[in-house]
């Protein structure tokens, strides 16, 4: 692939000149959801677009995340635009490398890099009432929307734990999402700092080159077998030639998924999945006392479950030891457990995930009164449908507020049906503006809350990313992908207060 011609962008405005750029709609992020936007409101005929992407090249999470063993966890028939189906999959589960390579792909077809702005940090987008436009600071010149799309996404901006020493080590240290392919792991004692799903995979990997490798286990994961394989030439040829096979194969994906979702949904039934991840371990781990320290002591799905054929067996290899402990201290050359004993290391790597509910794009963007969205979720995240904000009008938010389901493509597909219906009903009947009720708004929560309560998510025993600062699941989605899309299948304008007109023109 020609990677300058996915990356070709539309001339940004020089940082010295101080000229507006008006569009219809700015779009914050550059990942997979500014670019489905991006195609979405284009293919719609729904105005000016314009893609903000701080970074260089498009892509996000797919970008941004190069460590050894990045795959996805989703089998990849479904892990993709349902309007860019993709027979060429060389493994059930596609690698990082592969999925970014389809990404840039389809953004490219589809014109997504002359829209594109890159290299552009949006600084502050502040809603102007009066005008009734979004103002947007970036670091390339300032620009004006109608409508402004925030997909910037909880999976890109990395975070380090709050452990004393941090500046005192000597060695080199980074987190799995800026890998460091500079630095030789060979003959290296390597420590990694937590074991979600991104430790899951490099582990693995980096225990075949380090000299040891010892990985801080704070809470084990549940980890299930992967039903991985490779894709050959014919059932690829077959899967181009009858398209039928390919829709197929993703409903029956599809289906599997939502009846985990469902499963997932009550912790008594999440718990009937265990003895599969049991097995799993007990096939991987044949010492009874690690068996006993990497076994979870909460319901399968309370915390995000990894997908995994070889975590367990890296685990079990003599260069590599487990620490059933959290961290205490880092030292000069060594990171201290909480029982005080010391590890002397010369490298650390942190995989300890991402700001999912507290988002760093929150701090940026002021609705009505400058209030930022940080200021009015005040730790605890919250929006209607997952979409919009009460307090800030025409606003949507993808990937927001209790919208998180298996597979990231399918709640795209579901938010934009709903982002497009809203803006063709906005141009269909004159509104320059709308902003979700506040009472329709703390009813969706309510019910969301409600249908979440007995899930495993809330009630499995344990703390996640999906909970807030107040303890509230603001990640989760309350119901199966099918559900969603029936939720988001429509713009419902009776939720909204609407104006049709602003007060002074633009």
């Amino acid at each position: 692939m020609n990677t300058s011609e996915a990356t070709a962008t539309h001339p940004p405005p020089s940082p010295s000149d101080d000229q507006e750029r008006t569009v219809d709609v700015a779009i914050i992020g550059g990942g997979i959801s500014g670019i489905g936007t991006a195609i979405a409101l284009r293919a719609a005929g729904l105005g000016d677009v314009l893609v903000l992407e701080r970074a260089a090249e498009l892509g996000g999470t797919w970008r941004d995340n190069t460590y050894p063993g990045c795959a996805c966890d989703i089998p990849s028939v479904i892990y993709s635009y349902p309007f860019a189906p993709n027979p060429d999959w060389t493994r059930v589960f596609a690698e990082r490398a592969e999925i970014q390579e389809y990404v840039l792909r389809t953004a490219r077809e589809h014109g997504v890099p002359s829209v594109t702005s890159l290299n552009t940090e949006v600084l502050e987008a502040r809603w102007d009432d009066q005008s009734a436009r979004w103002r947007l600071r970036t670091s390339t010149g300032p620009v004006v929307a109608r409508v402004v799309v925030l997909a910037a996404g909880p999976l890109h901006e990395p975070v380090l734990p709050d452990v004393p020493g941090l500046a005192r080590f000597q060695g080199t240290m980074f987190h799995s999402a800026r890998w460091r392919h500079d630095h030789d792991l060979g003959g290296e004692r390597v420590a990694v700092i937590g074991t979600g799903a991104s430790a899951g995979q490099f582990v693995p990997r980096i225990q075949r080159q380090a000299a040891s490798v010892t990985v801080f286990q704070r809470t084990p994961p549940w980890v299930m077998p992967k039903l991985d394989w490779r894709i050959g030439r014919l059932q690829r040829a077959a899967l181009r030639r009858i398209p039928m096979l390919q829709r197929l194969a993703r409903l029956a994906v599809w289906a599997g998924l939502d009846a985990m979702i469902l499963v997932t949904h009550h912790r008594r039934l999440a718990a009937l999945v265990q003895p599969v991840a049991r097995w799993n371990l007990r096939r991987g781990i044949s010492d009874p006392a690690m068996r006993r320290a990497v076994t979870p002591r909460y319901t399968i799905g309370c915390k995000r479950v990894l997908i995994s054929n070889d975590y367990y067996p890296a685990l079990a290899q003599d260069n590599v030891r487990l620490v059933p402990h959290a961290v205490r201290e880092i030292r000069e050359r060594s990171v201290v457990d909480v029982t005080g004993t010391e590890h002397d290391v010369d490298t650390i790597i942190f995989g300890t995930g991402f700001h999912v509910t507290d988002l760093p794009i929150a701090e940026r963007v002021r609705g009505i009164a400058g209030r930022s969205l940080a200021e009015v979720w005040d730790g605890s995240p919250r929006a209607y449908k997952g979409t919009t904000i009460s307090g800030f009008p025409n606003a949507f938010m993808l990937f927001g507020p209790n919208i998180g389901t298996a597979s990231a493509f399918v709640m795209l597909d579901a938010q934009l049906t709903y982002v497009v219906d809203a803006l063709r009903t906005m141009r269909e009947r004159g509104w320059t503006a709308v902003d979700v009720r506040p009472e329709a708004q703390a009813r969706d929560k309510a019910r969301v809350d409600a249908r979440l309560r007995r899930s495993a998510w809330n009630a499995g025993g344990c703390t996640s990313y999906y909970l807030d600062a107040k303890g509230a699941n603001a990640s989760v989605f309350p119901g199966t992908m099918l559900r969603m899309k029936r939720v988001l299948s429509q713009f419902d304008a009776e939720a909204y207060d609407t104006r049709t007109r602003a007060a002074v023109a633009p």
